[in-house]
């Protein structure tokens, strides 16, 4: 597969979670609408460079840490 059409590809699938997502949410449908978004973050994810998420989880861990810590 292409770049081109790998790109395409999760395109369609954040479209399809985002509407599963609103979908369930305007049903009133709180569980479903929480695992579609949960899945739009994941498709949205998987695009990103690791390095770019190994940064992030790096400073929500931080960020963690000083949330714990005793004042």
């Amino acid at each position: 597969m292409g770049a081109q059409n790998g790109k395409a590809l999760r395109a369609v699938r954040l479209e399809e979670a985002s509407t599963r997502a609103r979908q369930a949410e305007a049903e009133g449908d709180d569980a479903t609408a929480i695992a579609a978004w949960r899945d739009y973050r994941l498709i949205r994810d998987a695009g990103r460079s690791p390095e770019d998420l190994l940064a992030e989880g790096i400073a929500l861990s931080k960020m963690a840490d000083r949330l714990i810590e005793p004042r």
